[in-house]
């Protein structure tokens, strides 16, 4: 009987190292799994931030873009005006010096 009791322990010590090194082994493959997950989640993570970044930088282009163009037409509609309003004082001035020598030299 206290044979049987013995090899009993040593039956249960055995599957106790037995199922400590499964645990073990599995332990390491968990652990291999979670940093592969990990390494995937930031790569898809870096993907998004970079894709965002890369549609940030476009609608600041396309804002700017905007923005140069309504300036450039801005600017341009002001010239315009310029142009016109100079126009009408060298008109006014062509007449003036044609008046003045028609006035003193006679027609």
């Amino acid at each position: 009987m206290v044979e049987e009791v013995i090899n009993n322990i040593i039956e249960a010590e055995d599957k106790a190292e037995a199922i400590i090194k499964e645990s073990q082994v599995r332990s390491k493959e968990i652990v291999a799994k979670a940093k592969e997950d990990a390494a995937i989640l930031i790569e898809s993570e870096k993907k998004k931030v970079q894709l965002a970044i890369a549609q940030k930088t476009n609608e600041a282009f396309s804002e700017a873009g905007i923005a140069a163009q309504k300036a450039i037409e801005e600017s341009e509609k002001q010239a315009e005006e310029i142009t016109k309003a100079s126009q009408k004082n060298v008109d006014k001035a062509i007449e003036f010096i044609i008046g003045s020598m028609t006035q003193k030299y006679g027609k």
